[in-house]
């Protein structure tokens, strides 16, 4: 490493004219230039022509070339011109001349300094993502495995402390390739040695042209109109669980005119950043209409309204293929809003009712149907009507669509949550399937709490014990793979949150043990608490849960074995969607399926598993009402 007094800042020096008349219509083509983003400042800068050098300034003024950019019969090359500088190009260290190539980004470390290159005749920007100043960090051997870290989260102490060895992960600057070693990123962040550094000067024939500043973006409106309580803490997209700050979230134009995003496609309103506003405080779209719905910067997906007046807990519901996922998230939030208004004086509402169009269809098939044929809901195909294709990490890709509530509790209004539930396919959760193409499992990265519904009438040992029921769950072809999918979901969560295998998440885990009117049998009678007409107490859901772990260390220990390595908080739940046996469809186009008798529906403890997560939040969102899990 170099002495302070000659720890480089940058110097853009262009040292020979190039132009070169190289046909007629290279005439009226753009020169090529060397495009520069500073990663600090999050600025650009150009030099016009070739060679290029990148130069350091001593504490005494003098200049110090560190490498220079060639240009020679079409090819470009970069030349390291300092032996004591460290020299790394996205992230591998350069000790010789090396070809670049044009229209593509490269990370360039110059020691402390980093900053992006591009060769191209558009210098005017480096690709998406660069100017909003975030991070994304990732491992070396799996750099698809993206985390976005807002700018109020950069800090060498916060990333040291975040990342145990940063030197195997790497560091993005955009969406695209571009990258860094997060140790580099760490050096640079390193206050003793940024105060020993100036600021990166292009020299003024570099400089980019004067503009009048614009005026100061306030927050983005609500879809009520009203400004959002200001904050400036970073929330995370329920769509793609980036995070990014208010002030960020892009707005969607509404006039007709405006049909077409070059992102998302032709069929998608434009998402824009707003630089006009009415006197409600809503952004106007360029042909002056209101623009009340937001969008998330990084994917483009449509915000729930109110995205920002509350805290976020996301609720990951995991589990095997036709595991009921569907019928138990139906059920639930039939039967939570209840709950929650009669035993906890707290409201559950709808937060985003076009949004949740999909699970309130569900939902309403499910308890308005007459017969088992209506009553049918299908299983979540992999890339449904649940999922959305959005961009996220320069490609567009299937994203589960959220489903937002809002809750709030009436005797202390100031306590409130927005609570996220997604129904993917399980699919998602098996070994083999590439994040980068499919990542609509990430959400468990995130999540405030992760729910896994086990299905015994899939597990042999269950089916074994409970061969003389005649049940039609039991005469189906089953393949078990529910604890691979299990251990699929604890290596996930640990890899997006940059942790060892043996360490642990403090997230709560429930395990939901569904279909109990299927297997209670199996436990002497009364053994659990199965109150009707009240939530559980924390004590009996505590003897709940030794009682069924006991019954799945017996019979699954593979299951027990996985969940409590992901978690340091796991309790099982015993539970019901139904409360009974689905019938098999005898006849028509859903012969051979089976389907719930909505005249028997009957659930067992569907709403306890949540409750029991939300109790473990900081803050609890139900805290100091009348009656407490």
């Amino acid at each position: 490493m170099p002495s302070p007094e000659t720890v480089p800042t940058l110097l853009l020096v262009a040292n020979l004219p190039a132009f070169l008349l190289m046909g007629f219509l290279d005439f009226f083509r753009p020169k090529i230039r060397l495009a520069i983003g500073d990663c600090s400042t999050r600025t650009l800068s150009q030099a016009d022509s070739f060679p290029v050098n990148l130069s350091g300034r001593k504490s005494d003024g003098t200049k110090s070339p560190l490498c220079r950019i060639h240009h020679l019969d079409g090819d470009f090359s970069l030349e390291p011109l300092s032996t004591n500088v460290p020299l790394k190009l996205d992230g591998q260290t350069v000790a010789r001349e090396t070809p670049l190539k044009a229209n593509r980004n490269y990370g360039l470390a110059l020691d402390t300094h980093l900053i992006v290159i591009r060769i191209t005749r558009r210098p005017d920007r480096l690709g998406d993502g660069f100017s909003e100043g975030n991070w994304d960090i990732a491992p070396r051997e799996t750099p698809d495995d993206r985390e976005t870290l807002p700018p109020s989260q950069l800090s060498a102490q916060r990333l040291s402390h975040h990342v145990k060895h940063t030197e195997d992960y790497l560091a993005f600057p955009t969406y695209g390739d571009t990258c860094f070693l997060l140790s580099d990123l760490v050096a640079s962040l390193d206050p003793d040695t940024a105060s020993q550094s100036q600021k990166p000067e292009p020299s003024p024939a570099q400089a980019p042209p004067n503009k009048a500043p614009l005026p100061p973006r306030p927050a983005p409106s609500s879809s009520l109109g009203m400004q959002p309580r200001p904050s400036s803490e970073a929330h995370a997209c329920p769509y793609c669980w980036k995070p990014f700050a208010p002030g960020d979230a892009l707005n969607i134009a509404v006039h007709d005119s405006l049909t077409g995003d070059p992102i998302l496609g032709s069929h998608v309103k434009l998402r824009f950043a707003a630089e006009r506003f009415n006197s409600l405080g809503q952004a106007l779209d360029s042909e002056g209409t209101p623009c009340p719905d937001l969008a998330c910067p990084h994917c483009r997906g449509r915000l729930p309204p109110s995205f920002f007046a509350q805290p976020q807990h996301i609720l990951s519901l995991v589990g095997a293929p036709s595991s009921g996922k569907s019928y138990y998230l139906s059920v639930l939030l039939r039967q939570l809003p209840e709950d929650l208004i009669r035993h906890y004086s707290a409201n559950l509402q709808d937060g985003d009712p076009s949004g949740n169009a999909q699970l309130n269809e569900m939902k309403n098939r499910l308890f308005s149907a007459t017969n088992p044929e209506d009553a049918f809901i299908s299983k979540t195909d992999f890339e449904g009507v649940m999922y959305e294709r959005l961009y996220r990490d320069g490609k567009l890709v299937p994203l589960p669509r959220p489903f937002v509530y809002y809750l709030q509790n009436l005797e202390n209004p100031d306590q409130r949550a927005s609570l996220v539930f997604y129904d993917n396919a399980g699919e998602h959760f098996k070994p083999g399937i590439a994040l980068d193409d499919s990542p609509g499992a990430l959400h468990v990265a995130a999540s405030a709490g992760l729910l896994f519904l086990f299905d015994p009438s899939s597990s042999p040992p269950f089916r074994k014990l409970l061969r003389r029921k005649r049940d039609p769950q039991l005469r189906t072809d089953a393949t078990d793979e529910q604890d691979t999918i299990l251990s699929e979901l604890g290596v996930r969560v640990k890899k997006m949150r940059a942790l060892e295998s043996h360490e642990k998440v403090d997230t709560p885990l429930a395990i939901l043990v569904g279909k109990f009117d299927l297997w209670q049998s199996l436990l002497p009678p009364d053994t659990l608490h199965l109150p009707e007409d009240r939530p559980l107490t924390s004590e009996e859901i505590a003897q709940n849960s030794r009682h069924v772990r006991s019954l799945l260390a017996q019979l699954c220990p593979t299951i027990v074995a996985n969940a409590e390595s992901i978690s340091s908080k796991v309790t099982y739940f015993p539970l019901s969607s139904l409360g009974h046996s689905p019938k098999e469809i005898a006849e028509g186009p859903l012969a051979g399926r089976l389907a719930p008798n909505p005249k028997r529906l009957n659930p067992v403890l569907p709403t306890t598993p949540v409750l029991w997560i939300l109790s473990q939040q900081t803050p609890n969102p139900l805290e100091g009402t009348s009656h407490q899990a």
